[in-house]
């Protein structure tokens, strides 16, 4: 027996080990052995023990010889759910050389391989085979129509795009949600108003997958979702607020503004939020007359949009903020007004480390920090320093280093 064959052979029974830390080693080894180790490595897919099953796959993907494609295809159907797993990702490592035998696998009557070959496929990302997964969308076996729907979404196939779309009014709210991620990694604008009507799925999941789509699929979508904003369906117009704030076009910023009189607290909060991220100064005279809102959430999200904005005009507001009741919104509040970085926002920030809520006093002197201004703010920082909560002693000597060894060295 050759050195290099007798070393393979001894690195494949140390993956017997119970120590995974020392396998994941061994499988390192036996990649760097490369294609001498793949007969033994093959052996090894019919080990009793899963783990040894396991790694073996994984070190056979990460060689990449054309020799354990088929070892390979069989250990998709394995007993065990990981190997089966570990397998698939195997054979998309190898990539475009395991293609045929993986389009050979789909017309197999089991459903477990059926399933993981379909992954692979998606995985190697070679449209070709496109044609082939649009068949899977019927499989008689849910997993594989949900695997090809990934797998196509992954392809970015345009010839997927309207057979994905009669998938949104599934039934089975696995399928829609699966069908909506995909038409946002496809990214066709024949999918916009499709996906903006799954908003009013009674599925969550289905719902935010449609949302964070549109979101991908960018600012295309933004005529569509302004003629939204009158829906009588409150989920889809607080759904359009995430979406039209994740994209931040300027063209929504009338929209947002009158948003922020939506008769749902909901919508309210995340018109707030969109309008912050828009970053316009403008926009702080809106977001500051909700301060004294009746809702927290609706007070919080005005504290986070004018971090977005960050600028000294959203000072006033923000330390109005710092003396609500709700310690969430005091927080938030803190936090923006170090992302403000004005100097105006010191004496607001050094009160707020005497909040009785110690993550107020974090954010506090975090923001000093931030801000930089030695005057006023060493001094009260020293004293936070005996804080009886450590994150807050932490935070004040952190802000204290950056404010200059001079405010330390007095500490």
């Amino acid at each position: 027996m050759s050195t290099s064959k007798r070393n393979g052979s001894q690195l494949v029974k140390k993956l017997s080990s119970p120590d995974g830390v020392s396998r994941a080693e061994v499988i390192k080894e036996l990649v760097e052995l490369g294609e001498s180790a793949v007969p033994q490595l093959i052996d090894a897919l019919s080990d009793g023990s899963y783990r040894v099953r396991m790694a073996a796959a994984k070190a056979l993907g990460q060689i990449g010889d054309e020799r354990a494609i088929k070892p390979l295809v069989d250990s998709i159907s394995d007993s065990s759910k990981n190997v089966r797993r570990t397998a698939g990702g195997a054979l998309a490592d190898i990539g475009e050389p395991a293609i045929a035998s993986l389009l050979d696998v789909l017309a197999d009557e089991d459903k477990t391989a059926r399933r993981w070959a379909v992954e692979a496929l998606g995985k190697i990302g070679d449209s070709s085979v496109s044609q082939q997964l649009l068949k899977r969308l019927k499989d008689s076996n849910l997993e594989v129509r949900g695997a090809a729907i990934t797998a196509l979404g992954q392809l970015r196939s345009k010839q997927a795009i309207q057979p994905l779309i009669s998938l949104l009014e599934s039934e089975n709210a696995d399928l829609p949600r699966a069908a909506a991620e995909a038409l946002g990694k496809i990214k066709g604008t024949v999918a916009i108003q499709p996906l903006i009507s799954a908003l009013q799925s009674p599925n969550d999941n289905v719902r935010q997958a449609a949302a964070d789509s549109l979101a991908k699929i960018g600012s295309r979508t933004v005529p569509n979702l302004l003629e939204c904003l009158n829906s009588n369906n409150h989920y889809v117009r607080r759904y359009v607020m995430g979406i039209l704030g994740n994209i931040g076009d300027d063209r929504a910023y009338k929209a947002l503004i009158k948003a922020l009189d939506d008769p749902n607290d909901r919508v309210v909060r995340y018109a707030a939020i969109a309008l912050g991220k828009l970053a316009k100064p403008a926009a702080v005279k809106y977001l500051a007359d909700l301060v004294d809102a009746p809702s927290r959430s609706v007070r919080t999200a005005v504290a986070e949009a004018l971090g977005y904005i960050g600028t000294y005009h959203c000072v006033q507001p923000l330390a109005k903020l710092l003396k609500d009741e709700s310690w969430v919104t005091r927080m938030t509040a803190a936090k923006s007004l170090g992302a403000a970085a004005s100097r105006t926002a010191v004496v607001p920030l050094v009160k707020a480390l005497q909040d009785p809520e110690w993550s107020v006093r974090l954010h506090a002197a975090q923001g000093l920090g931030q801000i930089g201004q030695t005057k006023y703010a060493a001094e009260a920082l020293r004293a936070v320093l005996s804080d009886p909560r450590d994150q807050v002693q932490q935070a004040a000597a952190d802000a204290l280093a950056k404010l200059g060894e001079e405010a330390v060295a007095t500490e």
